[in-house]
């Protein structure tokens, strides 16, 4: 199975990305743009890959303690651009790191690491996909944009390979309930 964790949006989120993608479409994009349909839109924390359905009990018990200790957090979306460089085959809304959202980020990493996965080296930045696009995006320039954005769940996706792009089925999706850090 091709797994990840991430943070499924909420409504008010969905919304507005909703709300920007429209706005972007009018702004002369690649003809083979292809836009994340909200089913399969998510912020990634971690990218385990293909992972034995052996490990699946380890993974789900790991995401409960993970979500029973740490709270729900806001995250902020700043700006809207080809990502993660200035030419790239996805259109994101990024977020500004914070300290809670890196302890997810953190924690689940720690729990690829105690099934045997290694995880990604590259910087985690917080970001929503909104589209992709195999000749690249040179435009839009970054957008700036202010939402504040709840981040309230721990979600176990799996991955399917499928002709017109990936599609994310939700295994598990938890909410967020510890306490808020001192």
């Amino acid at each position: 199975m091709r797994l990840f964790i991430g943070v499924a949006p909420d409504r008010a989120t969905q919304h507005f990305l909703d709300i920007t993608c429209q706005h972007l479409e009018r702004l002369g994009l690649p003809r083979d743009c292809r836009w994340i349909t909200q089913p399969n839109r998510h912020l990634t924390l971690a990218f385990l890959g293909e992972t034995d359905a052996i490990h699946l009990e380890a993974i789900e018990d790991g995401l409960r303690k993970i979500a029973a200790t740490l709270p729900f957090c806001h995250g902020e979306i700043v700006s809207t651009h080809p990502f993660p460089k200035v030419h790239a085959k996805m259109l994101a809304a990024e977020l500004l790191p914070n300290p809670l959202l890196a302890k997810l980020h953190q924690q689940c990493c720690a729990l690829m690491r105690d099934i045997g996965k290694q995880p990604e080296r590259k910087t985690f930045r917080p970001h929503f996909t909104l589209a992709r696009s195999r000749q690249g995006f040179t435009h839009p320039h970054p957008i700036a944009t202010a939402f504040t954005c709840t981040l309230d769940n721990l979600t176990l996706y799996q991955s399917h390979l499928a002709p017109g792009g990936s599609q994310y089925h939700r295994i598990l999706s938890i909410p967020l309930e510890g306490h808020p850090l001192d």
